[in-house]
């Protein structure tokens, strides 16, 4: 969402952490919305109503709760249950200036005036754009309902095809009407964002926000894997949006080329501040009897490298993690005969090919272990989840230091 000159953004991630930034390119980590280590929550709406924040999101039980700041950086409230079923919400604010929250397969519930909670039963408003027979999707997958006012229309824009599954699954469609509540009429220039073949840069384009900036521009920003690398989980892709005499958007160019030279590939330095405990979260049951902590790689290839200091009766470890089934790294007992010991651990992930080596104390570096973790994504093990870096303590043991690098 667009505040002034300001931007800000947040995603399917533990606790909603949220992102500023004033030229869509780069961005600063700035609050997380809802505490605790909660991995079911999902699909946030973030909106600004009279001066006030709001995130609506979706639960892994399907239900749809709420939070509000006065500001993006909090502090925000506690969570709010709306007695709203469905997934992905999308908060709109009609003609009349009542408050709805649509969810998905086209559904819509009212609000009360402050948000908070539903004032009626849900109706069905919206069928979806019909894409053809013969693309290879997961079904038509109607969901993220994202709507915004222009001129005189609404436009609600939704994801159809599957969040993953095969490369061409996911796509980001548009309908408007005169009203919040329709009758929806879809766009000939459907779908806005499709990834038509795996050989393209992004796989499972889809589930899109369009967005202007104070200058009139148009954007559509939204989620896809790297061609090959389901393991970094989504990425989030910015392209131009131009509008038709007749008031459709319609992409600049395909495939997000501007962005991809303009900030994938440029300074990712904003984003490797692993020093900094927002972008760090904790897997909420732990594994082998400790605590582990996640943050997520924003390169293909990385090196990562932690020092602990362990007690007698600690542990520590260093992972790719991407659940506590799935996950490769090692970690490491004290040895029992002294009481404080220096451990290192080093993780080389080259493109889907890691490599692990340990170290004790002044030591030399010994290699332990290489394998392919490749196929440590959500089309194997579910969860949409990303294969990230990750540290275990146990026992009294202390991370002294972790570097990233990429490589």
């Amino acid at each position: 969402m667009r505040d002034g000159k300001d931007f800000y953004i947040t995603h399917t991630a533990v606790s909603f952490l949220i992102w500023h930034s004033t030229d869509l390119v780069h961005w600063e980590p700035v609050a997380r919305a809802v505490k605790g280590g909660d991995y079911s929550i999902y699909a946030p709406d973030l909106c600004k109503v009279d001066g006030k924040f709001y995130i609506y999101y979706a639960t892994g039980a399907g239900e749809n709760y709420v939070v509000v700041a006065d500001k993006p950086e909090g502090p925000w409230s506690e969570p709010v249950k709306l007695n709203v079923s469905g997934i992905d919400p999308g908060h709109v604010v009609a003609e009349d200036g009542n408050r709805y929250l649509y969810t998905n397969n086209g559904f819509i519930t009212p609000l009360a005036a402050d948000g908070l909670s539903a004032t009626g039963k849900p109706r069905k408003v919206y069928d979806g754009w019909a894409f053809p027979e013969e693309w290879e999707t997961e079904g038509m997958c109607l969901e993220s309902p994202k709507l915004f006012k222009r001129g005189d229309w609404y436009y609600l824009v939704s994801a159809e095809g599957g969040t993953a599954g095969p490369p061409t699954s996911h796509m980001v469609v548009v309908a408007r009407s005169k009203s919040a509540l329709g009758p929806w009429e879809d766009s000939p220039h459907n779908p806005l964002v499709h990834t038509y073949s795996s050989n393209e840069v992004w796989w499972s384009k889809g589930h899109g926000t369009l967005i202007d900036d104070a200058d009139g521009n148009w954007y559509v920003v939204y989620h896809a894997y790297r061609n090959g690398y389901h393991t970094l989980g989504r990425s989030t892709i910015i392209e131009s949006v131009d509008w038709t005499k007749d008031g459709w958007p319609v992409p600049v160019q395909k495939d997000g080329a501007k962005w991809e030279q303009d900030g994938l590939q440029g300074d990712f330095t904003y984003l490797r501040d692993y020093k900094n405990p927002l972008l760090w979260v904790e897997w909420p049951d732990g594994i082998e009897g400790g605590r582990l902590w996640t943050t997520t790689a924003v390169d293909e290839s990385y090196e990562i490298t932690a020092e602990f200091s362990i007690p007698e009766g600690g542990k520590a470890g260093l992972f790719l993690f991407y659940n506590a089934e799935t996950r490769f790294g090692v970690s490491e007992d004290a040895p029992d005969e002294t009481c404080s010991t220096h451990f290192f651990i080093r993780i080389r992930n080259e493109r889907n090919i890691a490599s692990l080596w340990v170290r004790h104390g002044d030591g030399d570096w010994k290699s332990v272990i290489s394998k392919d973790v490749s196929g440590f994504h959500h089309n194997n093990y579910k969860g949409f989840q990303a294969l990230r870096p990750a540290y275990l303590l146990a026992g009294g043991a202390e991370l002294v230091e972790f570097n990233y690098k990429p490589i």
